[in-house]
């Protein structure tokens, strides 16, 4: 029997090339016998096959000239790695987040499916990079889903020992964060098998050296933190002579930091409560006068209780940084980042002279405590806390219609409140009502309607976030998943909405709570804050600081100045140089408002405590009341209680009740000149009374009339 002749199949492919009239020299056989999948020699196919390959490679070659970098632009997951003869590599590129905030990714490259590899082949056949492109963008999203879910566990364990990285590098996050991003960026990893396994050991050196580095880092840093610290740190005399030992109860909404922090403070000779808001300040008087302490109050605008007290409450702009205490308990911590409000925290965090300073909040704020800690020589103890009931996502969306009793509705304006509120009520709910600008004692009011069953459901603002009791909170449902902060309109960090989602299901009323969004594209935005991705410390771990007194006296002492203005500019340019840990808390703000008071003949201490004044700087009816009584304490008149409609509208009085508050806040600085303060708190009274009685009215008006509607359309005729 005669042997058959072994031929490459490269030869047998020119031949067939020749016999459809192309010069075999113009096509790539290796690429076209890959692309048939025949073997090395003696490889069969016939004309029809060869011809159909031919155009698939043509058309092939001539979308990777044009359609991949169209793909680039419209799915940036899809990756392409094209060969000499123009045949195209095709992956999908999932990006896994190790950090909520996405600054920290691990990235994977997953082969593409047969769905995938079917409309991309339809693309290049075509030459057309819009051919089902949805399709496309869906089909490339499940492979990136697929491959995050093969390998949830390994990257669970990933991210557990990046949390603990975080913890033990603290001040120094952001170097560690930098050099492991380095890494992962350069290295992106293939799915393979073996991939789950052998993941979480080949990292584990690359994490260790990201440690590394931010230990070398460390010692440059601590040298110019002590140079630019120092005035500042020293300035606070009576907390440096204490040796402070500091603690963080470092956890999430709802896992009980701030009741062990109040345990501490009770049991404590003497101490202190620092509040982020007025509300929560009473409410921590009120529980440290259950308990038979000798107990009092201090805010901006009033002064409650003993004379001479062992425990206070205070809002955190009235620390007192001078008279020592045992225990001194500062809530929510991670407000050292707000622009607005941040220097009180500052403040607060190096000058409180108490022995045991008890720092709370979520543990974005680790890198800013111990970097302070660290600034001031003094120990830290980070003390974790859990929540203690879990939180659920629903994963489908929860429109209006399907609101329930016992759900809080969340919106972002107060318009958006308002329509919510309205919706709400048409569809038969009592509801209550809560946003920033009521007054706190509304805002109790209102909160207490909701807790005692009064009203069934609550809408309300990011105002919920902090400071209320509300009890039988059960499902939070945000009907928006973007805000406006005063400059233009943003995304809700992920900071923002666990903290306002962690409300729901409260230890010791709900068993779990529920998060849910109103609409499809709110859902995705939760489910990522809720992940359980470790929380990314702040890019940017300078302090917010703003001048104080002694501060704006002695440099206008030295420029030969009055000007509120010129002073403060002064200040920014000497605080805030390249390589300072400082940044202007509101600067632009204040400066605005200097302006105004430079205006006045007034004493420059003076006019700063005007500049700082708490009126609303966007209100410009505000804004003209603050000026007449810079005018009239320049000439020495004393300023009568505001004459207030009580008729007016609802925004009218919310203005009404600042406006007074703002008297009130003047008044403790300068008693000669806003001397009508009865008379205020009366008109505040009058005012809040009449907010709170609208707003009751009107959370069950439409019902009733519905109601009786109702029932007349039942009776008999």
């Amino acid at each position: 029997m005669a042997r058959r002749r072994v031929r490459p199949t490269t030869e047998i492919l020119s031949e067939i090339v020749a016999q459809l009239g192309l010069p075999p020299r113009s096509v790539d056989l290796e690429a076209l016998q890959g692309r048939l999948g025949l073997p090395e020699f003696n490889g069969e196919a016939d004309e029809a096959r060869v011809a159909r390959a031919l155009r698939a490679m043509k058309a092939e070659r001539a979308f990777a000239e044009t359609g991949i970098e169209a793909l680039k632009r419209t799915v940036p997951a899809l990756r392409a790695a094209v060969s000499g003869s123009g045949a195209i590599a095709w992956s999908v590129r999932a990006t896994i987040p190790l950090l909520d905030d996405d600054r920290l990714g691990l990235r994977i490259d997953a082969p593409p499916d047969a769905e995938v590899a079917g409309l991309l082949r339809g693309m290049a056949h075509r030459n057309d990079p819009r051919w089902r492109l949805d399709d496309l963008r869906a089909a490339v999203a499940q492979v990136a889903a697929r491959a995050a879910d093969e390998l949830r566990r390994p990257v669970e364990r990933l991210r557990e020992q990046i949390r603990l990285d975080l913890r033990e590098v603290g001040a120094d996050a952001a170097a560690y964060l930098a050099q492991l991003d380095r890494s992962l960026r350069s290295h992106p990893f293939p799915l393979t098998d073996e991939l789950g396994r052998s993941l979480f050991p080949t990292l584990t050196p690359v994490r260790k050296r990201a440690r590394v580095v931010a230990h070398q880092d460390s010692r440059l840093r601590r040298l110019r933190d002590r140079v630019g610290f120092g005035a500042y740190i020293e300035k606070f005399a009576s907390a440096r002579r204490l040796g402070r030992r500091i603690v963080f109860h470092m956890g999430p909404t709802n896992s009980g930091k701030t009741y062990a922090a109040l345990k501490v403070l009770t049991e404590a000779a003497t101490g202190t409560y620092l509040a982020p808001l007025r509300l929560l300040a009473l409410e921590n008087y009120e529980a440290l006068l259950e308990r038979g302490l000798r107990a009092g109050m201090v805010t901006g605008e009033e002064v409650l209780g003993e004379a001479a007290p062992t425990h206070t409450a205070r809002t955190i702009e009235t620390a007192d940084l001078t008279r020592p205490v045992e225990v001194a308990v500062i809530d929510e911590i991670q407000m050292l980042a707000d622009p607005d409000r941040g220097w009180a925290w500052t403040n607060a965090l190096f000058g409180v002279p108490a022995r045991t300073v008890i720092v709370c909040g979520s543990d974005d704020a680790l890198a800013y405590v111990r970097r302070a800690a660290e600034a001031a020589g003094e120990s830290l103890e980070v003390v974790p806390f859990v929540r203690k009931t879990p939180l659920v996502l629903l994963e489908a969306p929860v429109p209006l219609e399907h609101v329930a009793p016992g759900d809080a509705v969340v919106a972002f304006s107060r318009r958006a409140v308002h329509e919510n509120r309205e919706i709400l009520v048409a569809a038969g709910h009592r509801v209550a009502t809560i946003y920033g600008a009521l007054s706190p004692e509304v805002r109790r009011a209102e909160a207490a309607r909701f807790r005692t069953g009064e009203a069934d459901v609550l809408v309300t603002t990011d105002a919920i976030g902090m400071g209320l009791n509300l009890g039988p909170l059960k499902r939070v449902v945000f009907s928006a998943v973007r805000k406006y902060d005063g400059i233009g309109e943003r995304a809700l960090t992920n900071s923002e909405i666990r903290q306002i989602a962690g409300r729901a299901g409260r230890y010791g009323h709900q068993d779990v709570g529920y998060v849910a969004a109103c609409e499809e594209d709110g859902v995705a935005p939760l489910r990522t804050a809720l992940a359980g991705a470790p929380t990314a410390p702040a890019a940017d771990t300078r302090f917010f600081v703003r001048p104080d007194l002694q501060a704006i006296t002695s440099v206008a002492q030295e420029m030969g100045t009055d000007s509120l203005r010129e002073v403060l500019a002064h200040f920014a340019r000497a605080t805030f140089y390249d390589g300072s840990p400082f940044q202007p808390s509101a600067l632009e703000e204040i400066l605005e408002v200097a302006r105004l008071v430079d205006r006045a003949r007034l004493p420059i201490q003076e006019k700063f405590v005007f500049s700082v004044c708490p009126v609303d700087r966007r209100d410009d009816v505000a804004m003209a009341v603050l000026e007449r009584w810079t005018q009239a304490r320049a000439a020495g008149a004393g300023v009568p209680a505001l004459r207030a409609n009580l008729h007016g509208e609802l925004d009218y009085q919310e203005r009404t009740v600042k406006l007074a508050s703002a008297y009130l806040w003047l008044s403790r600085r300068f008693p000669e000149t806003f001397d009508d303060v009865e008379a205020i708190r009366a008109m505040r009274g009058r005012a809040n009374a009449a907010i709170e009685a609208h707003l009751r009215e009107t959370a069950t008006r439409r019902v009733e009339r519905r109601s009786r509607r109702a029932a007349a359309a039942k009776a008999p005729r």
